[in-house]
């Protein structure tokens, strides 16, 4: 029982792990393409 909750507990921490990584990817790749659009527009 221990065991299987320990399991359960290290997969939700990997999970969010993962998410908040992916979060942080997203608003980095973001960030960059507003970046690049601002550039686009100061162009013009």
């Amino acid at each position: 029982m221990f065991i299987t909750l320990t399991v359960l507990a290290a997969l939700i921490s990997g999970m969010f792990v993962a998410s908040v990584a992916s979060t942080i990817s997203a608003l980095r790749r973001e960030s960059e393409d507003f970046k690049a659009l601002m550039e686009r527009h100061k162009v013009f």
